[in-house]
Order: structure tokens, then C-alpha cells, then sequence
């Protein structure tokens, strides 16, 4: 007789396996049992064929065991697709639980020792400066607002020229971070501002933003601007006077 392809289901598992009609009970027990995970001794098979709703007893007859009953015996009620079921006939406290999760020992990591591990995401996101680990817009804007101040070589006391949306000339008063001045439409306070004293009343303040002193300028001669709003060079002072630039604060 040809293997037979039958479903055998229990509590917690559910596969399809072939079945040679030549096992006895007792082998066909010890190939369920890993599958299972029900002890060949506490197994008890029962055989569901479609369309019916009584199992037949997978069990040997009287002065039978299932080491000298073969599984072939069983007859016509041994078809292609007849599902097995497989109970534990052990005392519920006996029986292995294994969707309890509760009794598994879990693996714990301390935050301290997953951080020092170069095999993880954060090592990964830190590597590729991913997520939290990245750098902002801000931060690169920053740092090119410093190297522009270096490059650029603003320093406070040299001539200065404001060219938009014209000519403006002065003298670099401050160059550093003004808190009070966020950089437009974000929240970042540490960006890099230069402050400028104006030849003429073409500023929006005295130096002043806020209540706090940066420079000293008089009234309207004194405006902040971005590193790469303002060249220094020998420019001396003009009688030119022009509007305000809508970028400056």
C-alpha cells in the first residue's frame, strides 16, 4: 500500500504528513511526538473523515498493542485527507503549556551594555547617522554659517558692505549667537549672527533685540544679518541711502 497523505492536527500545531499504512500505532506515535509535543504514551488518536462529525478511535482491538497493530489495519477508514487528531490524555497540569509566555525565560540587555554592542540597529543608525543620530538641517546650516564667518574672515571692527537689495556700508559690531533671533521658521537659537553699525539710518535697531545689548549703534544705524549677507574689504563710507533689506533683523 501507497503512502497516505493525511492532516494531523492537536492543540497547538496543524501540518500535513504521509503516513505509511505499514507503521504500527506504537511508530506512528513516535513520529507525532515531536510534531506534537504530547508523549507517545499520552497520546490518543482520533480519525475525522469529511463530512463526518464522529471520529473513529485510532486504538488496537482487544488483545492488541499498538506495537503489533499496524496502521493499515484500520481499513477503508484510512483515506487521502482524513484529518487526526491528536489529544493529550494527561491531567491538565501535567500538559505543556506553550503559549504561555510567561514561563519562558525572556533574554534581558541593560541599556548601558545594548549601547556598547556594534551588531544592533542604534549601532547601525549611529554608523549611518540615521533617526535621532543624524544631523539636522540646522546643525549643517550652522556649521556653514561658522565656516562662511572664517572663510569670509568677518571680524568685528572691519569695514562691511550690505549689498541687498543695495548698497550699504558700515563696520562689523558683533559676530556670534543671538538667542532671541531664532533662524526663521525654526526653533534653533545657536545659529551664527553678524551685527553691523551702519554709516547711515538705513537699520532696524541699535544693537539691541529684545531687551538684551549686542552692540553699541545708534538709533536705526544697527541691523543683524547672516554670515553670507555680509562682505568685508576696504569700503569706506557712502552718503547713499536705500531701502531695507527684507532678510535683515
Amino acid at each position: 500500500m501507497a503512502d497516505i497523505l493525511l492532516l494531523v492536527t492537536s492543540e497547538n500545531t496543524s501540518s500535513e504528513r504521509r503516513i505509511s499504512p505499514h507503521w504500527t500505532l506504537a511508530h506512528l506515535k513516535s513520529r507525532l511526538e515531536p510534531i506534537t509535543g504530547i508523549p507517545s504514551s499520552s497520546q490518543r488518536l482520533s480519525l475525522y473523515i469529511a463530512h463526518s462529525e464522529t471520529p473513529i478511535l485510532l486504538t488496537p482491538p482487544d488483545g492488541r498493542t499498538d506495537n503489533d497493530y499496524s496502521v493499515g489495519e484500520f481499513g477503508d477508514s484510512l483515506v487521502p485527507f482524513a484529518r487526526v487528531q491528536v489529544d493529550d490524555s494527561r491531567p491538565f497540569s501535567a500538559q505543556e503549556n506553550y503559549t504561555d509566555v510567561t514561563r519562558v525565560a525572556k533574554f534581558e540587555l541593560s541599556q548601558e551594555e545594548y549601547a556598547k554592542r556594534d551588531d544592533t540597529v542604534l549601532a547601525w543608525k549611529k554608523r549611518n547617522q540615521l533617526g535621532r543620530f543624524a544631523e539636522t538641517a540646522s546643525e549643517r546650516d550652522n556649521l556653514l554659517n561658522k565656516a562662511q564667518v572664517e572663510t569670509r574672515t568677518i571680524h568685528v571692527g572691519k569695514r562691511c558692505r550690505v549689498v541687498e537689495p543695495s548698497e550699504r556700508r558700515g563696520i562689523v559690531k558683533f559676530v556670534g549667537r543671538v538667542p532671541e533671533l531664532p533662524r526663521a521658521g525654526t526653533e534653533e537659537n545657536d545659529a551664527v549672527w553678524v551685527g553691523v553699525d551702519f554709516d547711515e539710518p538705513v537699520g532696524k535697531n541699535d544693537g539691541t533685540v529684545q531687551g538684551v545689548k549686542y552692540f553699541e549703534a545708534r538709533k536705526n544705524h544697527g541691523s543683524f544679518f547672516r554670515p553670507e549677507k555680509v562682505e568685508v574689504g576696504d569700503f569706506p563710507e557712502i552718503d547713499d541711502l536705500s531701502d531695507e533689506d527684507d532678510e535683515e533683523v
